[in-house]
């Protein structure tokens, strides 16, 4: 049962750090989303600005303003990029496989233990299966047991008294 405690119990702590990997990632990426969104907005507002000043006579603010916006358009592309491509820590992966590791084994456990439950309820079924016999025919199931002991110790006595 120590196996299954200790498997029971590296499952648990490796579920555990597999979770806080996870969310470190997670927390990344949003960070990331949330910096691409602000950047979008920003290009957003330069966009608005550079499109105003388009509008008006055209004067080097507005192209300024224009080349600003596709920059942070950019940027912001690049983060959700690096975002999307972030990887797992290698560490990560040596919990994954102790974890599975663990879940094997308790896997086997578990099968070892199901097969002596089966084997159990066989053994129970068949003491169950001859007590009944016995119940309805006791001579029947005792006869061929006794058969020999009795021949046996028939030919004794015969043998005995003849001397």
């Amino acid at each position: 049962m120590s196996n299954m405690k200790r498997n029971l119990l590296l499952l648990w702590r490796s579920e555990r750090i597999l979770a806080e990997a996870r969310f470190k990632q997670t927390t990344r990426k949003m960070t990331l989303g949330v910096l691409a969104a602000i950047s979008c907005l920003f290009a957003w507002g330069m966009f608005n600005w550079a499109g105003f000043f388009a509008l008006g006579p055209h004067v080097g603010n507005a192209w300024a303003a224009l080349i600003v916006g596709l920059a942070d358009i950019l940027i912001a592309t690049l983060l959700i990029l690096v975002s999307q491509v972030l990887k797992p820590a290698p560490e990560e992966e040596m919990v994954r496989e102790v974890r599975d590791m663990a879940l094997g084994e308790i896997g086997a456990e578990a099968e070892e233990v199901q097969t002596k439950l089966l084997q159990l309820r066989d053994d129970v079924e068949d003491v169950r299966a001859n007590v009944a016999d016995f119940v309805k025919r006791p001579l029947d199931v005792l006869s061929p047991s006794l058969i020999g002991p009795t021949l046996v110790a028939v030919s004794k006595l015969v043998k005995s008294r003849s001397k």
